[in-house]
């Protein structure tokens, strides 16, 4: 395991000095950190809302994907409309590089057609280390230890990023759009060595659909997520000459789609199944009790990747309070709950 996670890092370091690969949080519950992704969303609700999300990819392969996200958001009253304002807090640990990103989120709402629609800009400030003191060299003829080509120390680059986001709702359905890392953000982790941050665009919408029964609703979602790619150049490196081009590709998938389908029962219980393309089917289940919910989800994994894991976990935390600020204000703004 130790000399893949040595190949893993040498792929990102070694034979090329920029590299564009997949920055932003896999998730399966993306319906619950939306705003994660679309700063539009901020404020949507109508309540104040703070929400905690882990993930454990892969399980039981050591130094795979670990993410967690903290999102908070409120609508707020300002020049005499209801606004949405919100912050969100991500970490991603993989391998030897970890990354953290805070930002800032504000979205413009107006009442169109029975429904809302919003504009959402977002600013924040992103870290990406990677520490080459805890480097594995395999010691056999094909490795050198002492490749200059790898850093071994602890190596940071930091730069500002914006996103951008539009979303509309209305009574039983909704729908966004959002484009993170809008100006394609270069983190200098070294002299030598460049980590290009490429542009995700992300299209998201779902519907309430009420069954016969009226306690029973089903709730179908939609995520799919592009990823701007670089070509990827190696040459010159023996090791690298040895990794399978079908290895680096699967790292760099352009298109991500995710399909949900939940039940919800009194609009407190719910389970539901997704799938992701050529990725993962999952099972879902969740409820809610006065101000918290929370829900966890199991990944199963039908790539290639399932002869070394049994799947991933997300779990999240979600507390949910009414701040009723739209009392006295004109052009109220009032949010169905769709999520």
């Amino acid at each position: 395991m130790k000399k893949t996670l040595f190949v893993l890092s040498v792929i990102v370091l070694t034979g090329f000095q920029s590299l564009k690969a997949q920055f932003d949080a896999q998730l399966s519950n993306y319906w619950a950190a939306i705003s994660y992704f679309n700063p539009a969303y901020a404020g949507q609700t109508g309540n104040l809302e703070a929400t905690l999300l882990s993930r454990m990819q892969w399980a039981g392969i050591e130094n795979a994907p670990r993410t967690t996200i903290v999102t908070a958001q409120m609508p707020y009253p300002l020049l005499g409309k209801v606004q949405g304002f919100g912050a969100s807090m991500y970490n991603d640990r993989n391998g030897l590089f970890s990354v953290t990103e805070y930002s800032g989120q504000y979205a413009w709402k107006k009442k169109i057609k029975k429904g809302t629609f919003s504009i959402g800009v977002q600013g924040g400030y992103i870290n990406q280390s990677f520490d080459g003191t805890k480097i594995d060299i395999p010691k056999d003829d094909y490795h050198s230890q002492d490749d200059n080509a790898i850093p071994r120390t602890l190596v940071s680059g930091t730069s500002i990023d914006i996103a951008l986001g539009l979303f509309f709702s209305k009574e039983k359905w909704f729908a966004g759009l959002s484009v993170n890392h809008l100006l394609a953000p270069t983190l200098n982790l070294t002299q030598n060595y460049i980590f290009e941050i490429p542009r995700t665009y992300y299209f998201t919408a779902g519907y309430n659909i009420q069954l016969s029964n009226p306690l029973l609703e089903l709730r179908p979602t939609v995520l799919v997520k592009t990823m701007e790619m670089s070509s990827l150049s190696v040459s010159g490196d023996s090791l690298l000459e040895k990794v399978p081009v079908s290895a680096i590709n699967a790292m760099l998938k352009n298109t991500q789609v995710d399909v949900s389908m939940r039940m919800v029962y009194n609009k407190q219980f719910w389970g539901g199944l997704s799938w992701r393309k050529g990725d993962a089917v999952m099972i879902t289940l969740g409820g809610k009790f006065k101000m918290i919910e929370a829900g966890y989800t199991y990944d199963y994994p039908i790539s290639q990747i399932s002869k070394a894991t049994a799947g991933s976990h997300e779990v999240f935390i979600r507390y949910s309070m009414d701040i009723n600020l739209n009392k006295g204000v004109k052009n109220k703004h009032k949010s169905v709950r769709l999520l």
